[in-house]
This record gives C-alpha cells, structure tokens and sequence, in this order.
C-alpha cells in the first residue's frame, strides 16, 4: 500500500478546496431546467445536477450555488471525482472564498483501500474526518478495519489519526491512541491456527504484528499447547521507503519452558526444557548502488522449529545466518560477506547410514569475512573483453563429533582473470573463445585424517566447497591436521552456439494454435583446465558431481571446487528446442521445450568417460494443461538414473490436480560417487533408492468453500508417507478459515494424526 495512494483518496475532499473562481469558470448543469433566484441570487439544479471547475467534477440530486458567497450545496448520491479519484457522501457544502469544505456520510476508495465517515471538514490545509472505519478491502462485516476517532490529513502528506481501534470479524483487538499510518506495508498482520497433535495436545498459536509508529510494527508470537506450556515473545518490524533508501528489519521471537516430551535432538542429544528462538532478515538499500542484506536465525536446538512452527519449518529446513554488504558501480562492485554459526549446530537430519560410522562429524563453513572484488566485463577493443574477480577471506570451520566439537580457522585468497571474444557466424550461430586463469592460496587448511569401512585411510581437505557436502555427510574422522598449499589451474576453451528455426501456417482453435515455430539451439562447450602444480594432498576433487543431480556448472570463475580441482579435459554437446505459437493479444506462446545436453571427458577425474545425460522437458500445450519432465540417464548402460515429472490439470481458479512421480538410484552416485571411496556403493547405500508419489487437488465448491487434498506415496516404503485434507471457508472478502486433518507415518518427529483450523488474512 503505497502512502501516496492512501493520501490522494483521502485528499479528494481537500481538492475542493482549490476552487478559485478568478482561475477558471465554474459551470452548473443539470437534465432538468435551472432555476436562479435574482433575490438571493442563488442557481438551483435538481435532477441529474452536475457543477464543474477545471478537472473537478461534482454530481448530486440538487445543487445550490450562490454567486454573492460563493457556497455551493449539493445533496443526495453526491459524487465528486478528480485526477481520477472518487468519494461519495449524501451532503457537502463548499465555500469556494475560504476555501472550507463540510461533508456528511462521506464514502471513498481505491483498491485496496476504502473508507468512510460521519463527516468531513476543513480547507486545503488540514482535512478532519470523523468517525471514520477505513477497510483493507472491499467493506464487508469480516474485513479488518481500523475505527478512527479524528482521521487528520494536513498539507495533503502527513496523515495521522487519533483514537484507533482495530477490528477483525467485528471484534476489537488493538487500541492505539494516536497513529500516524504508515507507508507501503499492510496496516496489520495476524495468522492463527488451533488444532491437536499427539506430542503437543491442544494447542492454540498466533502471530500478530501492528503498527506503533509511522515506520514501526510491533506484535509477537503467543502459543498455548496443552502438552507443552505456554511460547511466547515479541516481534518488530521498520519499515521505511523513501526516494532514494529503502529499509526493512524483522525480528521475530519465542521462548518456552516445556514441559513435555522433549526427547533427543538429531545428534542424539536431551532437548533442554528452556528453549527459544530469534529470527529474521534486514534489507537496507541505498542509492541503487548500495545494499545491506543479511538473515538471522539463533535456536536454542535444531528442533524447536519443527516442533511448533512445523509450516515455517518446511519452508525453510536449513535456516542460514548471513549478511553482506556490496557496493555497485557501472563497471565493479566490491562486497563484504559474513557468515557465521552461532547455533553451533547443523540443522539437517542424521542419513541413516551414519549408524555404520563410529564418528558423526558435521562442518559449517563460516566466512569471518570474505572481502570480494568484481571487475565486470569490459570491452578491450577489436571485439575482446576481459572480467576479474579477487577474494580474500577468513574462514572458520567447527567439527561436531560424537564426543567432542572441535574448531579451525584458515585463511584463503582467490583470484581469477578471463579474456574472451564472440565471433558472430552465418544463420545466427556464434562462436566465444576464452581464456582464464584462477589461482588459490590457502594457509592452515584443515584435512581430516578418515578411514573406510574396508581400513584404507585418505586425507579429505576442508573446506570441500560444494554446499552441504559435508554437513550431511558423517565420516569416521581420525583426526585433524593442518596444511598450507596454493593451487593455479587454467580454463581454455570455447563454446559454440547456433540457432536455427522453421514456420508453419497451422491452426487450431481446440488447442489455440496459431501458426507454429521451431527453435533449435545446438552448442558445443569445450574446455581443457590445466593445473599449474599438484596441490601436494593426493587429493583431486569431483565435488562438483557430487550430490548435484542437475546438469553441473562447469565455469571456472563460478566453480566453488576450484581450490582442490584437478586437471581435466572435457566437452559438453547439447541441444535447446523450443515450439513456440502466437498469442492471441501479443508476442509468443511457448507450447513446448526439451533441452538435451551431456559431457564427454578426454581427460578428467572418473573412470568413465561420459557423464550422465540429462534431460528436461516442459510443455503447456494449453492453458489448462501443463507437463513437466526432467531425466537423468547413465551413459554406461543407458538405465534411468532419476526420474523427475509433473502433470498439472486445471480449469482457471475452479479446479486443480497435480500429480508428481520421482524415481532415483542414488547408489549410482549423487551425480558421481567416488567408487575409490565406496567401491561397494550399491550394497552400502540399498535404502536410498527413491520412488515417490504425490497427489494434490484443489476445487472449488461454491462462493465460500474449497476442498483441497494431498497425498505423498513412497513405494520403496510401501505405505502413504503423508497425507492433508483441507477445507477452507472464506468469509467476506477477507477472511479464510482451513480445517485440516493430517494424516503421517514413519516421520521423525511429528505424530501419526494432527487436526487444525488456521485461520488467515486473505487482505494482504
């Protein structure tokens, strides 16, 4: 909700009062004759009355404007708008000479916002409405709305408001005394849910947020559960835009002294009776050039989100704790990236094969901070470019092992440099050649000592640059040593781009086609990275394989694996396709796509020369069909290594089905998995084949209800892993209740069954 926005709707009254007689002429007409008094000197309009003054134009039943005075009276179904603005009232009387303006039953509004008083009064510098409810959507008897004693406008920008009273469903809930509104941010928030679940009882929880001050929300959480005791604790919110700077913090709290069953936390530790969080994010933007943007996430446990915010929790399953700051030119940008760990602890859950391990080490690699430089590319002359990146960091790693937390720090400085140039070929095909360099040096790097099921031993660098390799990954860890050890490997190649297409002049109304194109972009990437020396840790990393199921990134200056990689040699061959027809308003339709690509290694580090093909397809032929596919094929047998789809059915906002199948043989390896390491993988890793399937449908029933279902099918389990059945009841134009029953099996922490009514402001 912009505040300029919410000041023209109110100020519609205070435009009358501009009215200057001398500037331009006021005209009065009407469907029936005017009559004029020559005593009083007074034009009377009745019927379809309409009085004009500039851009201003206000309709009623009668009109009465006196030319000594100049007053103007209006009564019944007035209507005055301006600028495209509109309010409604039943009286008003103008006095064009002192600009004063009296209304009564006034009414108006711009979605989303409407409003309206008993009366209105005052000139073209201060607006007083009384008595006034303003609605955050079309008024109805469940729309929030804030009851305002004297609802002040002054100088057309500053709005205040004296004695406010929030309502929801017809209920009072909050009470401010004064209130000077905000800008651009809904004037309240709340999110309410009851319901049962076995390890929790009863429970009850909300969230609230108000406002306090023109920039400032406050509010809280406040959990009632039967089981469990009582959560609660503050919120805040600052909000402030301006012209050039824009600011948004959040904070959001809870504590509990629970007094259930707590029982162990993914480590395998006792949950503590006293337990809390705070949480949020800061966004802070300057000029355009300048931001500030970091999140925020202290638990007392890894559980305690699960346990009772469980919808936050699936949102967000492994909360981070960051900020950064970067500086943006034309041409190069400079940033400073935090990252640290004060929960000391991952929140990720334990793979069941980490009961064949003796120590379950977990890593979080912190940045204390990095400091970055981006030179972005720049055109050297005769079609060359060059770009440069240099980074210096502190980085800080803590191991958590069964017994014992260990924790080492390193220091590591990254540069890389790149000259390229495109060369354009004939029928739109391109050519961009290039070569890079990227060098490493790192200083007490920390390398765990691990050894194998079968006794062999290997060194493992950390960090292993791949996001959370190793924080989901136990290992049986000897012990850590400490190395330093630089590495400078190049990136020579090029890539080969063509695009090509053909027309056809079909039609079909089923379908909606009109005319049908094919764009096909075959590519040829070739890329040979030497390594200038070994790293010396008999080490070469194919992190970058490793549990990535998408086709992997293989640009050096974006690499994270780069500090451990070795040499290799390797081309990728791929083709874009895409069907494309015209849309009925404007530009194209896409009906269809399928983009195939796979990497050949001439030299690298696996044993198998080709890489997985990968697959993806998309295609909504109609609006009421849309398909999805993405398949991952091994190159040595050509057998299906995962398997990803989506069908999606629907008919506008009436009615939807989903349906989503996922087929996967990871002990064929996270994208590759080292056989050096598990050369018995297939037998070590049975259980994490995947075969999964769910169902989601949604209808609507009438006006105010929908019936909505989802269904999670696991057949390597062989049972119905999870299951929601919903129904929601709007009320108004505002409000929407959800009853949901919740049906789980082998979950880790929920229960078997959970019933809820949440309840949620559809406004906003």
């Amino acid at each position: 909700m912009r505040l300029k926005s919410y000041y023209a709707l109110v100020c519609c009254l205070s435009l009358i009062a501009f009215l200057k007689v001398t500037a331009q002429e006021i005209q009065l007409i009407s469907n029936q004759p005017i009559e004029f008094d020559e005593a009083t000197k007074q034009m009377i309009a009745t019927g379809e009355a309409q009085l004009t003054y500039g851009d201003l134009i206000l309709s009623a039943n009668r009109i009465v404007y006196n030319q000594e005075n100049g007053i103007a009276n209006g009564e019944g179904n007035i209507r005055i708008s301006q600028e495209g603005y509109r309010f409604l009232a039943e009286r008003i009387r103008i006095n064009i000479n002192t600009q004063e303006v009296e209304a009564f039953d006034v009414r108006f509004g711009s979605p989303p916002l409407y409003a309206e008083a008993e009366s209105a009064t005052g000139s073209n510098k201060r607006i007083e409405l009384h008595n006034a409810h303003v609605y955050y959507r079309e008024p109805d008897k469940f729309t929030p709305k804030m009851s305002i004693e004297t609802f002040v406008v002054e100088n057309g920008e500053v709005l205040n408001g004296e004695r406010v009273l929030f309502e929801i469903l017809g209920l009072p809930i909050w009470y401010l005394p004064s209130l000077k509104v905000p800008s651009d941010i809904e004037p309240f928030r709340i999110r309410a849910k009851l319901g049962t679940r076995g390890n929790l009882g009863l429970f009850a929880q909300s969230q609230i947020l108000f406002p306090m001050a023109e920039h400032w929300y406050a509010g809280g959480n406040l959990d009632l559960y039967s089981e469990r005791g009582i959560l609660f604790g503050p919120a805040f919110r600052y909000l402030n835009e301006t012209e050039n700077s824009n600011s948004d913090w959040v904070l959001s709290t809870g504590y509990i002294s629970d007094g259930g069953d707590r029982g162990i936390n993914i480590f395998g530790e006792p949950v503590d009776r006293d337990r809390y969080f705070f949480e949020g994010f800061l966004n802070q933007n300057w000029d355009d050039k300048s931001q500030l943007f970091g999140v925020y996430h202290l638990y007392s446990d890894p559980e305690i989100r699960r346990d009772f915010h469980f919808d936050d929790f699936f949102d967000n399953q492994q909360p981070d704790n960051f900020l950064e700051y970067r500086f943006q030119e034309r041409d190069w940008s400079i940033s400073a990236f935090l990252r640290a760990n004060p929960n000391n602890f991952f929140t990720s859950e334990l793979l069941p094969f980490s009961e064949l391990l003796t120590n379950q080490a977990y890593v979080f690699e912190e940045k204390l901070p990095e400091v970055r430089f981006d030179l972005h590319p720049i055109h050297l002359g005769g079609g060359f470019y060059h770009e440069l990146s240099l980074s210096a960091a502190q980085n800080g790693h803590t191991f958590y092992l069964t017994d014992q937390k260990e924790r080492e720090d390193f220091t590591s400085f990254d540069g890389f440099y790149r000259i390229q140039k495109t060369i354009s070929l004939r029928e739109g095909a391109t050519l961009n050649f290039f070569g890079g360099i990227r060098a490493v040096e790192l200083s007490n790097v920390p390398t765990a000592l691990i050894q194998t099921e079968s006794g062999d031993l290997f060194s493992l660098p950390y960090p292993q640059f791949h996001p959370g390799m190793h924080a989901t990954t136990p290992m049986d860890l000897l012990n850590v040593q400490k190395n330093d050890f630089s590495q400078v490997i190049g990136d020579l190649g090029f890539i080969f781009q063509g695009e090509f297409f053909r027309t056809w002049k079909t039609k079909n109304n089923t379908w909606k086609i009109d005319e049908l194109k094919h764009v096909a972009k075959p590519y040829l990437e070739f890329r040979h990275n030497p390594a200038a020396k070994d790293h010396g840790l008999g080490y070469n990393s194919d992190f970058l394989y490793v549990q990535d199921t998408n086709l992997p990134n293989l640009d050096m200056a974006t690499r994270r694996d780069t500090s451990f990689a070795g040499e290799q040699t390797l081309a990728r061959i791929g083709l874009k396709n895409d069907l494309l027809t015209k849309r009925k308003d404007y530009g194209s339709r896409q009906l269809y796509s399928w983009d195939l690509a796979t990497d050949y290694f001439f030299d690298g580090p696996f044993e198998d020369d080709m890489s997985f093909l990968y697959s993806e397809i998309s295609a909504s032929p109609a609006p009421w069909l849309e398909v999805g596919m993405f398949q991952r094929i091994s190159g040595d047998d050509w057998q299906i290594a995962e398997w990803n789809s989506r069908i999606r059915l629907k008919d506008a906002h009436i009615w939807y089905l989903e349906y989503r199948h996922s087929i996967a043989d990871l002990h064929e390896g996270f994208g590759y998995l080292d056989s050096s390491l598990f050369p018995d993988s297939g037998n070590m890793f049975p259980f994490l084949d995947v075969d999964q399937h769910s169902l989601e449908f949604e209808t609507l029933l009438n006006r105010n209800f929908r019936l909505g279902m989802l269904l999670r099918y696991d057949f390597v389990l062989k049972e119905f892993t999870e299951q929601h059945y919903s129904l929601f009841q709007k009320f108004g134009r505002s409000v929407e209740l959800e009853y949901r029953l919740t049906l789980r099996e082998n979950a880790a922490r929920e229960d078997d069954w959970a019933f809820r009514i949440g309840l949620e402001l559809i406004s906003f």
